[in-house]
């Protein structure tokens, strides 16, 4: 074609778009223009030869879920269609990263335990929500986001084969991690800043949740601590924000974050990476020197210093029947929070065991009914949570015994290829990188084991698009470049 005639056509489609995108928001319909921004958006960055379009959105995700939390995933970008970021940008990714492996005639991702396990684990969820959708509607589809956000696992890998596009995911990563210290201190000191302010269509950009903040700060202080060949002129700033976020994680008091810290931090020792661990003991000597020089000179009560209060939580995490007692005031719920999850996992392994060993309740059953029986029933009037407070213990409620052997042996091919990054990296520190971002997906895992993390956006998402960079990073090997991105693909 003629390339005038080209242009004469599409110049004319686009003013006949604009012209129709015009009389839409005249009318406050906003769909179409914000279909027709994104595809704008995406034409423009397919032309260029830098970070794939769909790493751009992948990199949105993450920042936005992990800076605004429960506000960003409670945020619907085209007003009036219930969907949510992490649904459509799932769409997009998968789509797109199917259509460039069909163009390679390649899959996506290579195949290997941790893929196959990941793809089996979808499809006996799959079948199993297909059964329960039939039942419990809707609500079948909600509890399943639990299985189908590990496909930003799949998507992740085959995007992060694009050098640009991971190098662009490095960026994210330190501006999201580097970001996230300052603004969960401005959000615990103007509060009301950013629930009634910073809104968007009503909803609040960020709103965190307590314990999900602290397992994503324990995660940027791995990702941030200076590498071992630590220059003060060049990565001073890493050492402070990778600190600010370490003390902010520890004064929260999560006790599953300060678990998965250590699990992490172990991932690291086993790679010889002692640094953060270094600068943990240091900075914990020194806090806690701190807070007793200031309880003895304004002779207040030790007891009620933040310093014990991380001693009692610390003590608490063994305290499996919740029978200690504890006089911190930020630490005496904690026997309490522990019979809350030990009755809720007794009375649903029963219950499970009972009606459905091996398919589970289903997609949609209330896990909490036969609990708050035991618990307490008068908290059922008022009682909203749906999963368990265990990714694992919703998986056996969900998916029954089949389901769970999946996610164990899934958890043991991580803890295999977690084994091998770190013996590869004593010899080779390239590997390092794989062996950090592991680290940081074994905060987020660990924390999930006992917290709602994996059941949700706000930690299931940037969670498996660590795990997609992490396992790409562990088994890379040169591959044939992706195809020339243009504007059709």
């Amino acid at each position: 074609m003629d390339p005038r005639l080209r242009t004469l056509l599409v110049g004319l489609a686009a003013s006949a778009l604009a012209g129709w995108v015009g009389v839409a928001l005249a009318q406050e319909q906003h769909f179409l223009a914000t279909v027709s921004a994104g595809l704008s958006v995406w034409a423009v960055l397919s032309w260029t030869r830098g970070p794939l379009a769909e790493a751009w959105l992948l990199g949105f995700l993450v920042f936005g879920y992990v800076i605004g939390s429960r506000g960003f995933a409670q945020f619907m970008p085209v007003p009036g269609l219930p969907l949510f970021c992490g649904e459509l940008g799932l769409a997009a990714v998968t789509a797109l990263a199917l259509l460039r492996g069909a163009m390679r005639r390649a899959l996506p991702w290579q195949p290997d335990w941790i893929n196959g396990l990941l793809l089996l684990w979808l499809v006996v969820g799959a079948g199993r929500v297909g059964w329960d959708v039939r039942i419990f509607g809707f609500v079948a589809l909600r509890d399943f986001a639990m299985v189908y956000y590990a496909l930003y696992c799949f998507a992740t890998q085959a995007i992060a084969r694009h050098e640009p596009s991971r190098r662009m995911f490095g960026l994210v990563l330190h501006v999201t991690f580097g970001l996230l210290p300052v603004t969960g201190v401005l959000a615990v000191a103007f509060p009301d800043f950013f629930l009634r302010n910073f809104l968007v269509n009503g909803v609040p950009l960020i709103y965190y949740k307590g314990d999900l903040l602290a397992t994503f700060l324990f995660a940027g202080f791995i990702y941030l601590v200076p590498k071992a060949s630590f220059n003060w002129v060049r990565d001073w700033w890493r050492l402070l924000l990778a600190l600010a976020s370490l003390a902010q994680g520890v004064s929260l008091l999560s006790r599953a974050g300060m678990l998965g810290l250590g699990v992490g931090l172990g991932c690291l020792a086993l790679g010889r990476r002692w640094l953060p661990t270094r600068i943990l003991a240091t900075a914990g000597a020194a806090g806690l020197l701190a807070v007793v020089i200031v309880s003895l000179a304004q002779r207040t009560d030790f007891t009620q210093t933040k310093a014990y209060g991380l001693y009692e939580h610390l003590v608490s995490i063994v305290d499996f029947e919740g029978r200690g007692g504890y006089r911190n005031e930020e630490s005496v719920d904690s026997g309490d929070n522990n019979r809350f999850r030990l009755v809720w996992w007794k009375t649903l392994t029963e219950e499970t065991l009972t009606q459905s060993p091996v398919f589970g309740l289903g997609f949609g059953y209330d896990l909490a009914k036969g609990f708050l029986l035991a618990y307490n029933p008068l908290m059922a009037d008022d009682f909203t949570a749906r999963s368990p407070h265990s990714i694992v213990f919703s998986t056996l409620g969900r998916m029954g015994l089949l389901g769970l052997a999946i996610l164990a042996a899934f958890l043991v091919a991580i803890a295999a290829e977690v084994w091998a990054v770190a013996h590869r990296t004593r010899q080779d520190p390239a590997a390092e990188e794989a062996l950090t971002l592991h680290a940081m997906g074994a905060v987020v895992l660990v924390s999930a084991c006992f917290g709602v993390v994996l059941e949700g956006p706000m930690g299931a998402i940037p969670y498996w698009i660590l795990l997609g960079l992490a396992h790409h990073a562990a088994t890379r090997r040169p591959t044939a470049p992706l195809p020339a991105a243009g504007p059709g693909v």
